[in-house]
């Protein structure tokens, strides 16, 4: 392998490419998310810096994530003439990104009289200290020659649903800009700072007051062979972390920016050691896993006690920026094996948004805990009755997201279980953990309470996986994490010691909890079975049988959803992505091999994977089954779908672009749990290799149970070394 298969970039502008590109290049680390644009790329252009975990509602639009001032806005003209991409026309164009070091480069030559000025830029927020960031731009031409650079804080802030700043002021300081704000609905406090070096050249800055802002214009004689370099460092804070943002910056000087990368690449170098997976194969595939996993660390919460990645991770404000299940069922186990520290910081979050889940269930008249299908702080649900709006009438559609995907609950207690196990941190039950599993066992018997009386018990009105399929009845999936998050709470209640006990067991209801269980347990619908094929849901083998192909010759508007009421799936047996499928990944050993055949093989044809989540499960499930020429191929969809930008971009009118931390981290599982065979039995790990044919190895590391291990894989088998304690 090559240090090629740690940088993606491309050559040439497109400018039909701004936004995808502005997903690929994206940096991040945790507090903040910055996409991967140019210095003279405005709001039109999609910039944005986003701030984890700070949401604002401006009037009655949605709830989305804040987007701050950009510390980065530098142009350069050479008289009158723009050196932007945006309206000339460059020599040549490079971008590209240093996934080892998590550090974005541009170069850009533009011409200008008898010769051409280049620029070269690279920028970097720091893995060391959440709240910095640094650039460097640097000019320099082939001929003598003068042009005017400028940089200053960009206050017009591109939004979805704002704006969400207000009471914007600006002001300057010792060489260097400062913007602060506050967000109309919770008043959060926003500061971005920024400070500015001049190298190779003695020009005074003067200040300018521009559409944008502040901004300090310097006049460069360009001399050839003499580069000129701007230095920024910024910092941005939100509310208590102003403070030592504020200190940090006001004490720096441009030697500061050495000092920082090194200690961002120090960070980034300690997050791949624990995390990077090494192919013995093609170049293609090691660069789409190692960009995978990159776009995993650059949007963890790191240094947080109770954060999580929403959706979209840190790429805008797509989805309200908020917090779904992928979370839980994607990426919680690629950090558990990774990041113990991050996993924790997932894990809380979902114990903090008891009280919000509790809320949520008494509001639709349950007991126990009903988990936001779209949570923002404190688990709140942002996630409206109206979803989608129809491309033909331009009306809201009334969608049952929020309130009949109640498989969130269990994925919630299930995650919190399996994540207490594999780190064997008995603390996140005991803390907090238990009653949440509890609280979600609680919901889901009193959401089948009139089936209680039943010598059958259903789970009527839901919505699976399959979100193409409203309101069915007894969905396979569903059902099998409603008996899972049964049996997890009698298996938390075993597992506690006996005050433990007694005090979660007061909070639902005492033993009359437990021995409701066993009867739920016990009459709950499995899934009819036909040729070996476990139906959907209640009567779904009855729904029109057609291929995807026919599904889509039938639409009428390329942007048009396939779901709801009157979608043109929703009365065939085309679904969306992998449902009962999923099923059977994340309960493998339930199931004979013969049912994983079977069910792969039917349902398989019948899948759009219209969302990036169905690609890993089926690339799991293939690989199991030694379908490794299929396994390989959806792999390298759900490795590459930030790469190629071909992933769906609306549902209706509604954009739902962004980066996609859940196909990403679906990748990593896929090598793991498909190629690697990975499995835990009896507190062990083991390893069932399933390698594609042109993979001759796959090493990396694990951590499991506080022990970390070295693991490699080839097409004979696996071994594995204990190293140390996680």
């Amino acid at each position: 392998m090559t240090d090629e298969n740690w940088h993606v970039g491309a050559t040439g502008f497109d400018p039909e490419t701004i936004s995808e590109t502005g997903n690929r290049y994206l940096i991040g680390n945790g507090y903040m998310g910055y996409r991967g644009t140019l210095g003279e790329y405005t709001a039109a252009q999609q910039v944005a810096l986003n701030l984890a975990g700070v949401y604002d509602q401006h009037g009655t639009a949605w709830r989305e994530p804040v987007n701050a001032p950009n510390p980065l806005y530098i142009t350069l003209t050479a008289g009158k003439t723009p050196l932007s991409v945006l309206e000339t026309t460059p020599v040549s164009h490079q971008v590209g990104l240093d996934l080892r070091r998590a550090v974005f480069a541009r170069t850009t030559s533009f011409a200008v009289d008898a010769g051409t000025v280049t620029v070269t830029a690279s920028r970097f927020v720091s893995g060391a200290d959440r709240t910095l960031g640094a650039a460097r731009y640097t000019v320099s031409s082939t001929v003598a020659t003068p042009v005017t650079l400028t940089c200053g804080i960009d206050e017009q802030v591109w939004d979805i649903n704002g704006p969400h700043l207000v009471d914007t002021t600006h002001y300057a300081i010792t060489g260097g800009l400062v913007v602060t704000a506050v967000t109309g609905e919770l008043e959060r406090q926003v500061a971005v700072w920024q400070r500015q070096f001049l190298s190779g050249s003695d020009a005074a800055g003067t200040l300018q007051t521009t559409a944008h802002g502040l901004q300090m214009s310097y006049p460069l004689a360009l001399t050839p062979g003499v580069p000129v370099t701007l230095t920024v460092l910024f910092g941005v804070g939100v509310d208590d972390d102003r403070a030592a943002m504020v200190r940090t910056l006001s004490s720096a000087t441009v030697a500061s920016y050495d000092a920082w990368l090194a200690a961002h690449v120090a960070a980034w170098t300690k997050y791949w050691a624990a995390s990077d997976v090494r192919l013995d194969g093609p170049d293609a595939d090691q660069l789409a896993l190692r960009y995978s996993i990159y776009q995993l660390l650059a949007v963890a919460p790191h240094d947080a006690v109770a954060q999580s990645i929403p959706a979209r991770g840190l790429s805008g404000q797509t989805y309200k920026g908020a917090v779904f299940w992928d979370t839980e069922m994607f990426m919680l186990p690629f950090f558990a094996a990774t990041d113990a520290a991050t996993a924790r910081s997932l894990v809380n979050y979902r114990i903090q948004g008891l009280a919000g889940a509790k809320a949520k269930a008494a509001a639709y008249g349950f007991r126990g805990a009903f988990y936001a299908w779209e949570s923002q702080e404190h688990g709140l649900d942002a996630c409206s009755d109206y979803n989608v709006t129809d491309v033909f009438t331009k009306r809201p559609m009334r969608t049952y997201f929020k309130d009949k995907q109640v498989h969130i609950s269990g994925a919630v207690a299930l995650a919190i279980w399996r994540t207490a196990q594999w780190l064997a941190d008995d603390t996140l039950l005991t803390e907090g953990g238990a009653a949440v599993i509890l609280a979600c066992a609680e919901f889901y018997l009193d959401y089948a309470r009139q089936g209680l009386l039943r010598p059958s018990v259903s789970i009527p009105d839901v919505i699976g996986p399959d979100e193409y399929h409203e309101r069915v009845t007894d969905n396979a999936y569903t059902n099998k994490v409603v008996a899972a998050t049964w049996q997890c709470a009698l298996d938390v209640l075993a597992h506690l010691d006996a005050p433990q006990r007694e005090a979660a067991l007061a909070a639902v209801g005492g033993e009359d909890f437990v021995a409701l269980v066993h009867t739920a347990l016990a009459h709950l619908r499995r899934p009819v079975e036909q040729d070996g094929v476990l139906e959907q849901f209640a009567g779904y083998f009855k729904l029109e049988d057609c291929s995807v192909a026919d599904v889509r010759s039938r639409l009428l508007d390329p942007r048009e959803y396939w779901g709801g009421a009157y979608g043109v799936a929703a009365q065939t047996q085309v679904l969306k992505q992998a449902d009962v499928v999923m099923m059977l990944e994340e309960f493998p050993q339930d199931y004979s091999l013969a049912t994983h055949r079977a069910n792969y093989d039917y349902y398989e044809p019948r899948t759009e994977h219209g969302s990036s989540l169905s690609w890993s499960m089926y690339a799991i499930e293939a690989a199991r089954l030694g379908k490794g020429d299929a396994a390989l191929e959806f792999f390298r969809k759900t490795a590459t779908v930030d790469l190629t930008g071909q992933s769906k971009q609306w549902a209706g009118d509604i954009y739902i672009g962004g980066t996609h931390p859940a196909a990403n981290a679906g990748a990593w599982l896929v090598a793991l749990r498909g190629f690697a065979g990975m499995t835990t039995t009896a507190n062990r790990l083991a390893f069932a290799p399933h390698l594609p044919a042109d993979w001759n190895a796959m090493a990396f590391e694990v951590a499991y149970r506080n022990k970390r291990f070295a693991v490699r894989v080839t097409h004979d088998g696996a071994t594995v070394q204990e190293l140390e304690e996680a």
